[in-house]
């Protein structure tokens, strides 16, 4: 065996020759700094901050402060800790900043410093807003908001106040102007990224006129910019209620909303022209680039092509002209972005999200064009060390080489952006996006098991964050629909083209059932999803492992129920049966989003039309949904002994009683009991309470009641429903119309138990929900969130085992909307709901109503079953009440038991 040369080979000297060189240009830079004062090391620090070399920054400020801490000056410690917390914050590395915020916060509170506090919990706040935690923002900003309506010079105002210890109050309180401004704006940008534009829009008022007031106008033009972003949130709202009018063929409320937006589009242009003029005034470059990139979206949306193309230049020129820099980072990333609003009018919503690509994206100079401004960014963001910047860059390339086909360089963007999105473990909004993308990558290739395992990192992260994402409307185009929406849905779809159809699949097929029982959570996760959206509530949501426990445990209980879980896609809708012994089902309907849209809005305007036509009611309207969702799995039912039907429905479906879908010849209703939920991890799976004299609270309005200008006309069968009610449960509580007001709901709910809530007045269930509530004697809105926190605050002893609300209406082909019926248990705290789907004011009601109370005092009697024999009564009568249109729309919500 020949011996071993132990010389060591020309090129491994030059390399320890580099390294030992490098050594000792880092030693010696040590030992400068060892030498410097600290005065000189915070000077250093200074001017390689304002060169946008944030991360050289540190080591002098970070020298200056071990000497100011050995020698014990905490005023100057605190000075470089703030240095610090910021050039952390622009690198990215949030705990780090934050860590130093505190340390600095933890010296002034020592120190007595009650103004310095409030600036400090300010720019903390700030910190937390930059990655997307708005609530912890609010928190430090102004605990408990509260707006009031305060009389002054004849003129109402709208007015902010804040908690004890927060920014905003300790500025007020030692009269600190400019920091109340400071923190009023930060404030209004928090809230206004959390999705509360009033409120946003209080805070952002309040900053400007204080701004005004005492000159400051980097405040002024920081608020008006501010404002400017809050008006073009609200124009996309509208656009949003005009799409879903237009959808539901309410073209007159189209127009409203239309106009409503452009209304809004004009008002964000105003306030951006003011920030451009103060910004030029203070000659902030800084300022003047992000309002110019601002202006291009705001033109675009008013149709204002031209405008558009020059802010689009303007922001171009700027931008070559500064340095290094966050605000120039981002600049670079969201220009390439916007490129495709400089080329046309017609440009889709999710072209912007990042959820689908644009032709102006992915073909010749715009493509080129796009590129380089992405390639610049990214170029900034590792110059300054800004990792989440280097994310948003990466990420985008990412998205334009997969939009162009090139999908191996889309993929080694798309990990690079992930890789420096988790370099902070709290950027998680934005490593979702990239887990997202690589999914959809490994689709388009074909390799399905690579991209359900991202697809499933991807919800995993988005669990992580559901508190803060899901409630808000983040500056990156951000909109659940587009955004958050489609990962749920893609993998769903994924799971399920795996499984075969037309066939059982038992549980003993570990494979299959995996893929059916995957596709399940996801869609269930969705739906959670979608209902937190919607409420912006965080109470509502599990997680994908508690909905698969749950649903798991759910199933364990009940012998004779079939759960029906829809999920429609683009072209078809899967429709998955789970029967008792655990076997489930498949099958999928070939009918594409359009003409199933139409289908169900056909079905449901008919039912509700038969309340008031002359002609007799054909229910054959409802066999071509029985045929598609239904008829294959009658046979699997039947030898199941299934008794009760548990529908999980998607999208427009939730508008529809399926009660009244028909076979030829019976309706469904006549053969099982029908609940929906949901959500089947919201369903309590806890032992139901014993149903032994039974006692409801029941209020209602039968006169005529005006809210925000809408007119509800009376509810003539309210007087007979609480009549009947107190006659089938002699212990109830009643109260009509004067009497029915939020104070004696309140009140009643304090002094006594109730199992049941029966409120029969006019309901509301609208896109947002704002436009959710119910009207109480007084005119007044009663929201389903005030009405569970009566319930929560009542001290009762028992949770409240049926909210019923009778008379409530959602709008035809309004999805978004039925996402307020389909949560009202959970949102109210109730187990149960029972809901109608369009007004009924007829006695028919208190005829149902009277037939289901009978029988819900059989405490072996689920619940399902008894609205089912209260809707078979009334449709076996000899009169107009067996129309579907005066029975089918009381759809049973939640715990079905």
């Amino acid at each position: 065996m020949p011996q071993q040369s132990h010389r060591i080979k020309p090129f491994k000297i030059l390399g320890l020759f580099l390294i030992s060189l490098a050594l000792c240009l880092l030693m010696g830079k040590v030992r400068a700094i060892e030498h410097l004062s600290s005065r000189q090391l915070v000077q250093q620090g200074i001017d390689r901050y304002r060169a946008g070399d944030f991360r050289g920054a540190i080591a002098p400020w970070q020298a200056a402060l071990d000497q100011y801490q050995t020698s014990d000056h905490q005023q100057n410690q605190s000075i470089v800790l703030e240095n610090l917390a910021r050039a952390y914050r622009n690198l990215g590395y949030a705990d780090t900043s934050l860590t130093y915020w505190d340390q600095a916060l933890s010296i002034h509170r020592q120190l007595g410093d009650s103004t310095k506090v409030g600036q400090l919990l300010t720019e903390k706040a700030q910190t937390y807003t930059r990655l997307g935690q708005y609530r912890q923002a609010v928190d430090r900003l102004c605990a408990r908001v509260k707006e009031n309506r305060v009389e002054g010079d004849g003129v109402e105002r709208d007015e902010v106040n804040c908690g004890e210890g927060s920014a905003v109050a300790i500025a007020r309180a030692v009269g600190d102007r400019a920091g109340e401004a400071a923190a009023l704006g930060s404030l209004g940008d928090a809230q206004r990224l959390q999705g509360q534009a009033d409120r946003a829009e209080v805070a952002l008022m309040a900053s400007l006129a204080i701004a005004q007031e005492i000159r400051q106008t980097t405040y002024e033009a920081a608020a008006s910019h501010s404002l400017g972003q809050l008006a073009v949130q609200r124009s996309r709202v509208s656009d949003r209620l005009a799409d879903d009018a237009q959808q539901r063929g309410d073209t007159a409320d189209a127009e409203v909303q239309r106009q409503t937006a452009l209304e809004q589009t004009q008002i964000a242009l105003s306030y951006f022209e003011q920030s451009l003029a103060l910004a030029k005034t203070n000659d902030n470059q800084g300022s003047q680039l992000q309002t110019w990139v601002s202006m291009v979206s705001a033109y675009h949306r008013a149709g204002r092509l031209s405008d558009a193309q020059k802010s689009y230049g303007e922001a171009i020129a700027l931008l070559s002209q500064l340095p290094d820099s966050r605000i120039t980072a981002y600049a670079a990333i969201d220009l390439a972005n916007l490129l495709p609003l400089t080329r046309s009018l017609e440009v889709p919503r999710s072209v912007l999200s990042g959820a689908t690509c644009g032709v102006t994206l992915i073909t010749g100079l715009e493509s080129t064009e796009a590129e380089s401004l992405l390639k610049q960014g990214l170029g900034i963001a590792q110059h300054i060390g800004n990792y989440r910047a280097q994310s948003f860059a990466s990420g985008r390339l990412g998205h334009l080489y997969e939009c162009q086909g090139v999908y191996k360089k889309a993929l080694s963007q798309t990990k690079q952006a992930e890789w420096a999105a988790d370099q902070d473990l709290k950027s998680l909004d934005s490593l979702y996006l990239w887990q997202w993308q690589a999914g959809r990558i490994f689709t388009k290739q074909n390799q399905s098991q690579d991209a359900i395992d991202v697809y499933g990192q991807a919800i995993a992260t988005l669990e992580k964050i559901r508190n803060d994402i899901l409630i808000a409307n983040q500056d990156i185009q951000f909109d659940f629909r587009d955004a958050v929406e489609p990962v749920y849905r893609e993998l769903a779809k994924l799971r399920l083209d795996q499984t075969p159809t037309a066939q059982v699949i038992t549980p003993d097929d570990q494979e299959t059932s995996e893929n059916i029982n995957a596709a399940l959570t996801a869609i269930d996760s969705l739906k959670l999803a979608e209902l937190q959206n919607y409420f912006g509530d965080n109470c509502i949501i599990l997680s994908s492992s508690e909905a698969e426990q749950a649903n798991r445990a759910l199933a364990s209980q009940y012998d004779k129920t079939g759960i029906f879980s829809t999920f429609i896609t683009d072209d078809r809708t899967a429709v998955v049966l789970t029967l008792p012994d655990g076997r489930q089902r498949i099958e999928w309907v070939p009918v594409n989003q359009q003409t199933l849209n139409q289908q169900v809005s056909t079905f449901r305007f008919r039912l509700e039309e038969s309340l008031y036509s002359l002609e007799a009611y054909d229910p054959s309207l409802g066999n071509t949904l029985y045929d598609e969702l239904i008829a294959p799995f009658i046979t699997d039912l039947e030898e199941a002994a299934v008794e009760t039907l548990v529908f999980v429905q998607d999208g427009p479906f939730r508008s529809i009683p399926m009660a009244a879908l028909y076979d030829g010849q019976r309706y469904l209703i006549e053969r099982y009991a029908i609940a929906t939920t949901p959500s089947l991890a919201l369903v309590d799976v806890s032992a139901s309470p014993e149903r032994r004299n039974l006692r409801a609270l029941a209020l209602g309005l039968s006169e005529r009641a005006t809210v925000d200008g809408q007119d509800f006309r009376p509810l003539e069968g309210v007087k007979l429903e609480l009549k009947t009610i107190k006659a089938k449960l002699p212990r109830s509580q009643t109260f009509l119309n004067a009497d029915f007001t939020r104070s004696r709901l309140q009140k009643a709910l304090q002094e006594e138990d109730f199992s049941i809530i029966h409120l029969a007045t006019h309901g509301k269930f609208g896109s947002e929900p704002e436009d959710t509530f119910l009207v109480t004697g007084d005119g007044e809105k009663l929201t389903i969130g005030e009405l569970e926190a009566a319930i929560r605050q009542s001290g009762g002893t028992s949770q409240i085992d049926l909210l019923t609300l009778t008379a409530c209406q959602t709008a035809i082909g309004d999805n978004r909307a039925t996402l307020g019926l389909a949560g009202v248990a959970v949102q109210a705290g109730a187990r149960s709901a029972i809901a109608s789907l369009w007004s009924i004011s007829d006695p028919s009601t208190a005829e149902i109503m009277a037939e289901f109370y009978q029988r819900l005092k059989n405490p072996d009697l689920p619940k399902a079953q008894a609205l089912q024999a209260a809707q078979v009564y009334l449709l076996n009568q000899d009169t107009n009440f067996s129309r579907p249109g005066f029975w089918a729309p009381f759809v049973l919500i939640g715990d079905w038991r």
